[in-house]
């Protein structure tokens, strides 16, 4: 998988919003003055290893994820899979997987992934997203060959 890029206030924020929290709401559970989780979003410092920890807690996310560590965010990819009881039969399958699913993001974003190739039309994604849309609503539960 490739690296997202972001910093880690960048990571925080996005956690943040995704858990649906203001400043005031994540300073309220975290204990983390707003003041200061501005100065982290902002990249004006980076927290101690308590604080990261804090954060993880009242965020519901792993620390590792708010790093950037790639194997984290593949995990987190494999636990919303198991969530939905899909299940992928090999490391090497489910790495491939990760990484369409990466390229397939990208290209909705409008970024030309690498595995995409820049030349890939809306329509070639649009075929994709609705071919995973329809294995999705199918009841797909195992990804292999």
């Amino acid at each position: 998988m490739r690296s997202d890029g972001k910093t880690f206030g960048q990571r925080l924020r996005e956690a943040r919003i995704r858990a649906g929290l203001s400043q005031s709401d994540l300073e309220e559970i975290s204990g983390i003055p707003k003041a200061r989780l501005s100065r982290y979003e902002n990249g004006h410092v980076s927290p101690s290893i308590h604080t990261l920890e804090r954060l993880s807690r009242a965020l519901g996310v792993s620390e590792a994820s708010l790093l950037g560590d790639e194997r984290a965010v593949l995990e987190g990819f494999f636990a919303a899979l198991d969530a939905r009881g899909i299940r992928i039969d090999s490391t090497e399958r489910a790495a491939r997987v990760a990484n369409a699913l990466a390229d397939l993001v990208e290209a909705l974003r409008g970024d030309q992934p690498a595995g995409l190739g820049g030349d890939r039309t809306d329509e070639q994604v649009a075929a994709t997203v609705e071919s995973v849309e329809r294995w999705l609503a199918e009841g797909g539960d195992r990804l292999s060959d």
